[in-house]
């Protein structure tokens, strides 16, 4: 799950990562901010082009589309039956669907695909390394920046923990059941794998310091910016910025 895959070549990853990621942030708050359906649909639009721009594996985003959809069904599920259900609506059998409600879902579902979108976008046109040194060079503190590095890296070693130990309990004749004993074993091995995990934090956290870590974020990765970098970042937060004051200032 947490594998960069591989970053396909297209214009949006050639796009430079300050510039993409400054203009993408800003699209992904903006997105988050709109409240009407059309508007909505709008900055979905946006970031399903740029996803079809990237050529990122389509595996890969489905997967990833599909995680973010499921979480925010329960909006468009929910507030159809609950939220003004006196107002207008359909009458499905026993049940009410309101009007209102079933907006109100499905805004809330189109906001959270359109920031999934953007931030697939970011992700998977670039190399992790190389998105947090844009991030950097944007002012982000570099504290902040080490840690986001640090635990992407070290989700990989924990998994790897995890994996052994789950190996281990097979070859054991352990398999998971809902009962006492089992839950009592997946308690151990959730304790066992934090407990490994401080362990390795305390050996690296010795052997920065033997390397003379200051805390410092160091990158080699080296930024030039082009005309079509300013112009596609222009684009962006243009149409993004756009949505939003159709939003506020068109009425619903």
């Amino acid at each position: 799950m947490f594998k960069h895959p591989d970053v396909p070549d297209s214009r949006v990853a050639r796009w430079d990562a300050r510039w993409k990621l400054a203009a993408l942030t800003i699209a992904a708050f903006g997105a988050a901010a709109l409240t009407q359906a059309a508007t909505v649909a709008g900055a979905l639009t946006l970031g399903l082009a740029l996803l079809a721009l990237s050529r990122l594996p389509a595996k890969w985003v489905r997967t990833r589309l599909g995680l973010l959809a499921f979480a925010a069904l329960p909006f468009l599920l929910v507030l159809p039956f609950t939220l003004d259900p006196s107002g207008p609506g359909w009458d499905v059998g026993p049940v009410r669907v309101s009007e209102r409600g079933l907006i109100a879902g499905s805004v809330v579902f189109g906001r959270c695909l359109a920031v999934g979108c953007f931030a697939l976008v970011v992700i998977g046109t670039a190399p992790p390394h190389r998105t947090l040194a844009a991030a950097h060079r944007l002012k982000v503190p570099g504290v902040l920046v080490l840690l986001t590095g640090l635990a992407y890296r070290y989700a990989f070693l924990l998994g790897d923990e995890l994996r052994r130990v789950r190996v281990a309990l097979r070859t054991r004749g352990f398999r998971m059941a809902p009962n006492r004993h089992g839950y009592h074993t997946t308690g151990n091995v959730v304790g066992a794998v934090l407990v490994r995990g401080a362990d390795r934090a305390d050996r690296v956290t010795e052997a920065m310091r033997c390397r003379g870590f200051d805390g410092t974020f160091h990158s080699a990765s080296a930024f030039r910016t082009t005309p079509a970098d300013i112009i596609s970042c222009a684009t962006v937060v243009a149409t993004i910025v756009a949505l939003v004051l159709i939003d506020r200032t068109v009425p619903s």
